[in-house]
């Protein structure tokens, strides 16, 4: 055997050790990836589910707080609307009360605790019965000096209290879970550190072996791949922090109202016009929140929601959707035409969805119209078919086009026209996850039509 050969056949057996050990190496750290990634998981499923105990508990603050401010209200006036807003809020305490129930199932003591504060509820409840049958049978002013009323009141002190010292110590334990649970996301990263070294490594001295357009080439593909896998990460991650966070927001939220409305009927002689005025400024502000985070919620989930597909009577949707947003609408109600529209393959849920937030935005932007009117026509185009909604309303400038269907992009002041701004980008999620387009064209003061596409076969 000559030199060269001798030199080939050592390289031989170098690349092929190496690859042996990279085999092995990689197979070592991705076991050890995997044990990191199932201790990550346990641990993070504890910490979601203590999350999800907090977060009932808050409810629960949250409902507590308007029965109390209901009850009040009744008391301070008579009117029986109270007493319906008591009895929702009731029934929210009440499932919040469950869904904490069932969440701590393995938790004796804690169930303990909970099916307590349940009978703490309870005898609350009943008591508050007794003091509105008292109102109603010798009216509001004896059942204010009635000692049981103050009865109640101490009654919510000691629930609130009892409640928050529930919060305080699940706050703690999920705290001492995220502790644990970023120790685990610590080591995971070290682990997913530790294999891509290895792979980098490995992959680099093999390459050295092999032609200089091949090594580029793997390196561009391996380079190219994890970008994708983490720009789909990032997004996933994007999607799931706004879900959390805007779910996180709501009983906050509802405890600021409920707090408001109490703060403004108990101390309404205390207060001046500029006050009150704050106070409800105040109310305005979170029930706007509310309903932008609403919005917010429904556009997040629509990348995760599953596309129900079948045909989809186009018609049906539109009409009932119309009827829904003239069912609320001040006289005189535009005039709404829908003639009969050509079916498609979709999901009737979320293009129900799609009707409701067009022919609502014509009916609010037309209704300042002498006579305001809103048209709905269709058309086929090849394989696809085109609806447009067509109003007679102020319409836009055609060089704000291209914002309109993005979230929070408004082109006309709340104060003219409410509304969250998320609406027109619910639509454009909709459409695009049906391999559809929107479009927008209008003139200032000549109305607006908005249109989408839908594809006739899948």
């Amino acid at each position: 055997m000559n030199e060269s050969a001798k030199k080939d056949a050592a390289h031989e057996h170098k690349t092929l050790v190496g690859f042996i050990a990279a085999v092995v190496v990689l197979v070592l750290v991705s076991c050890v990836a995997v044990l990191a990634v199932r201790g990550y998981a346990s641990t993070n499923r504890w910490l979601t589910h203590s999350h999800e105990v907090v977060t009932e508990l808050e409810g629960l603050t949250a409902s507590l707080a308007q029965s109390e401010a209901a009850r009040r209200g009744y008391l301070s006036s008579g009117d029986s609307t109270y007493l319906r807003e008591r009895d929702s809020a009731l029934g929210t305490l009440d499932e919040h009360l469950q869904l904490a129930l069932q969440l701590t199932a393995d938790n004796a003591s804690l169930q303990s605790r909970l099916h307590k504060l349940h009978d703490s509820l309870a005898q609350r409840a009943r008591q508050v019965d007794e003091l509105i049958g008292l109102a109603q049978a010798r009216g509001l002013a004896a059942a204010q000096r009635d000692p049981i009323s103050e009865d109640v009141g101490k009654a919510t002190v000691q629930v609130g209290s009892e409640i928050d010292q529930l919060r305080k110590e699940e706050s703690d334990l999920l705290a001492a879970r995220r502790g644990e649970d970023e120790l685990w996301a610590n080591g995971l990263i070290a682990a997913f550190c530790i294999l891509l070294i290895t792979v980098v490594s490995m992959l680099t001295w093999l390459c050295l072996r092999v032609r200089a357009e091949a090594r580029a080439r793997a390196r561009h593909a391996d380079a190219l791949d994890r970008l994708n896998v983490s720009l789909e990460n990032a997004n996933r991650e994007l999607e799931s922090f706004s879900y959390s966070v805007s779910h996180d927001l709501r009983s906050p939220l509802r405890a600021i109202d409920g707090y408001s409305l109490m703060l403004e009927e108990d101390y309404a002689p205390q207060l001046d016009d500029t006050a009150r005025r704050y106070i409800q400024t105040i109310r305005a502000g979170s029930q706007r929140m509310a309903a932008l985070i609403d919005d917010l919620l429904t556009f997040s989930r629509l990348s995760r929601q599953a596309l129900n597909r079948q045909t989809v009577d186009m018609t049906m949707l539109a009409r009932r959707a119309a009827a829904e947003v003239l069912e609320n609408q001040p006289q005189p109600k535009p005039n709404v035409t829908i003639p009969d529209l050509p079916p498609v393959l979709g999901d009737p849920a979320l293009l129900r969805q799609v009707w409701t937030n067009l022919i609502s935005n014509a009916v609010k932007y037309s209704a300042k119209s002498a006579t305001p009117q809103v048209q709905v026509r269709a058309a086929a185009e090849g394989r696809q078919v085109r609806y447009e909604i067509e109003d007679n309303g102020v319409g836009f400038d055609m060089k704000y086009a291209d914002k309109l269907f993005g979230v929070f992009q408004r082109l006309h002041s709340m104060d003219e026209y409410p509304g969250t701004g998320v609406g027109l980008a619910i639509v454009q999620r909709i459409i695009s996850r049906h391999q559809g387009a929107v479009s927008a064209k209008g003139e200032r003061g000549k109305g607006a039509t908005f249109g989408f596409t839908l594809p006739t076969e899948v």
